[in-house]
């Protein structure tokens, strides 16, 4: 019986002018396992993404986040609360964080920190300058160590901030 005759494409010769080789390319073929090589490293960073996450509870827009306590923001508002603080006292000496307990911030139109510090009291007097290398007082009926909290509110782009919150028992 007679071979089937393709038109355009000879063995020898290769394929005719103007038509199209029978033979797929070998960019084609190339291009398949590279891209199944990618959808599979795009599923294994998404199912480790979500294990890890797993650990975390969801962040939401605009909610509360934990801050680090040596964060810039963090620092700002402190020492911005603590002035505030320290004006508003009557107290003969300069008081100042003694710890950290919770810090917190949230992002609005621009930065909400929350921030529950203990305050001590300080040997330096409110005419001192440099609160921060005033040691604490030792003696007990001198010795003022209070929990406060402050929410302080920061627009940093716009050099403005402000303390919406004190309290201290």
């Amino acid at each position: 019986s007679p071979r089937p005759v393709c038109r355009g494409y000879s063995a020898a010769q290769g394929p005719a002018p103007g038509t199209a080789a029978l033979r797929p390319s070998p960019r084609r073929t190339m291009g398949a396992p590279w891209l199944l090589l990618a959808a599979l490293a795009l599923a294994l960073a998404l199912a480790a993404g979500a294990a890890l996450a797993k650990d975390r509870p969801p962040r939401l827009l605009g909610g509360l986040m934990d801050a680090e306590e040596n964060d810039e923001g963090v620092q700002r508002a402190l020492r911005f609360a603590m002035s505030e603080y320290n004006k508003a006292s009557n107290d003969k000496y300069r008081s100042r964080v003694a710890e950290v307990l919770q810090a917190r911030k949230q992002i609005v139109s621009g930065v909400k920190y929350y921030l529950n510090v203990k305050v001590g009291r300080t040997t330096c007097t409110k005419s001192s300058t440099e609160v921060q290398d005033c040691e604490f007082h030792s003696t007990p009926e001198l010795a003022k160590h209070i929990t406060c909290s402050f929410v302080v509110y920061t627009v940093p782009w716009l050099n403005k901030i402000s303390l919406l919150e004190n309290k201290c028992q």
